[in-house]
């Protein structure tokens, strides 16, 4: 018998340029729709999904093979803050994985405060490989503005005036309320609303918008201090690096006559729930007692204490003592570990309300370094870009930096007043941003011309608009 031919294995198949972009732009468009439904759904959305997969888990799945299919990818590993990234990731690893065995999912959860650093390398990676996203992106913020001071007012009131008890639950975590929305998380928003106007991309002629905006911030910063501060802080931050912006000149004496009048004429709403009330003084107590301990602030002091007698024996057990070099590692729960732990019989509180003093106890004072070495480079990477483009005159691209340093430095403040890197409203979001930051500071040096689009800046933006 003749012997059989010998069979020719099939080539694998190998993706066009064409099918890579278009399979990067749909995981780009999917990711801005998480990053959309997350900061106007907040708990509430971040948990749909297919158990014990959510979106955010689902996402990040998808974005490692993008990542993996992206041209440049190997040049984004090579850029010196995604080195940084990868080391802080690998540290993270080895303060977790002998820890699995005995605390399980709780250390995989615990995790993820630096497990969606992920998100930086994927993004960026998206970024420098296909430049003509960022204005696509920069456009989508602009209708995501709109969205957000349009739906949020009703879902706030939803959110309010339907008690935990009553509030819908999704079948598969019968303990999240449909619409769940944290008061500290909004202002975040806001800040970076304002800071598109100031920019020039979000005039706001209209006085809705704005009135939209000063209502929304005035009822989350009845309640929370913390929110409140981000946004003054991603407003401040904005108006430094564009002062002569006539938008935020007129916010600013907008939201002082407003107070001023609701202060003298005693306007007070109760919220619902709460001890305390929504009004002008009750504003101006918030920002007052951020930095001053006064009877006078009532409620609004009850935690103050405890986070900081927490936060100091956070201190005292790593940079002065037995936890330097390993910190407690991830899984443990620190508020039970460190009896301060107020819910006696759940336990669910496991976090400091402080993402970085959460990496300092988890990953010693070797992660905490590597944790301040990320944001300080950041920092100085985006300033620079910020600063080169003025110089020479690419007021897009200054504007667009401005954008992100505002935003960034809203998103880090108010982890350190609250749980928010821990979940996904505020780690999607902040290493989103971290990854757009230092990609687009590549893009800048390398592909300028991509922000000189129409659909990007409807108009040029001079500096004393």
């Amino acid at each position: 018998m003749p012997s059989a031919s010998p069979t020719t294995s099939e080539p694998l198949p190998v993706l066009t340029a064409e099918t890579t972009q278009r399979l990067t732009a749909r995981w780009f468009a999917l990711l801005a729709v998480l990053m959309a439904g997350l900061a106007i759904g907040g708990r509430g959305f971040a948990y749909i999904g297919l158990p014990p997969l959510i979106i955010s888990e689902i996402m990040l799945a998808l974005g490692a093979m993008t990542f993996l299919i992206q041209p440049r990818w190997r040049e984004t590993l090579s850029q010196p803050l995604a080195l940084m990234i990868l080391l802080m990731l690998g540290w993270a690893l080895m303060r977790t994985l002998p820890y699995l065995g005995q605390w399980k999912l709780d250390a995989i959860r615990d995790f993820m405060l630096l497990g969606y650093m992920a998100t930086a390398l994927m993004v960026a990676a998206v970024v420098m490989s296909q430049p003509q996203l960022l204005p696509w992106l920069l456009s989508k913020y602009q209708l995501f503005a709109k969205v957000f001071l349009c739906v949020m007012p009703p879902l706030w009131l939803i959110d309010q005036a339907i008690s935990d008890d009553a509030m819908p639950t999704w079948p598969w975590a019968d303990h999240v309320g449909i619409i769940t929305l944290k008061p500290g998380d909004m202002p975040v928003h806001l800040g970076g609303i304002a800071a598109l106007s100031i920019v020039g991309l979000f005039r706001g002629k209209s006085i809705v918008w704005t009135l939209l905006l000063c209502v929304l911030l005035g009822v989350a910063g009845a309640v929370s201090r913390g929110g409140l501060m981000a946004f003054s802080l991603a407003f401040g931050m904005a108006f430094l690096m564009r002062p002569r912006s006539a938008w935020a000149t007129r916010l600013a004496i907008i939201m002082t006559v407003v107070v001023t009048l609701a202060a003298v004429s005693d306007v007070s709403v109760q919220v619902p729930g709460r001890s305390r009330e929504f009004s002008a003084q009750q504003l101006l107590l918030n920002v007052v007692t951020i930095f001053d301990d006064g009877e006078a602030a009532g409620d609004l002091d009850d935690t103050k204490t405890w986070r900081l007698e927490w936060w100091e024996t956070i201190y005292d057990y790593t940079i002065f003592g037995e936890y330097f070099w390993t910190g407690k590692g991830f899984g443990v729960n620190l508020a039970s570990d460190d009896g301060f732990q107020v819910f006696l019989v759940s336990e669910s509180l496991r976090s400091p309300h402080n993402g970085h003093l959460n990496v300092l106890a988890r990953a010693g004072v070797p992660g905490f370094v590597l944790w301040c070495s990320i944001l300080a480079v950041w920092c100085w990477t985006l300033l620079s870009a910020y600063l080169q483009a003025r110089q020479r005159g690419d007021t897009n691209w200054a504007m667009f930096f401005v954008l992100l340093v505002a935003y960034w430095t809203a998103l880090t403040f108010n982890a350190a007043v609250d749980v928010y890197f821990e979940g996904p409203m505020g780690g999607v979001w902040f290493w989103a941003v971290t990854g757009l930051g230092f990609s687009a500071a590549w893009v800048y040096r390398h592909h300028p011309e991509v922000m000189n689009v129409p659909h990007a800046w409807p108009r040029e933006t001079t500096e004393d608009d």
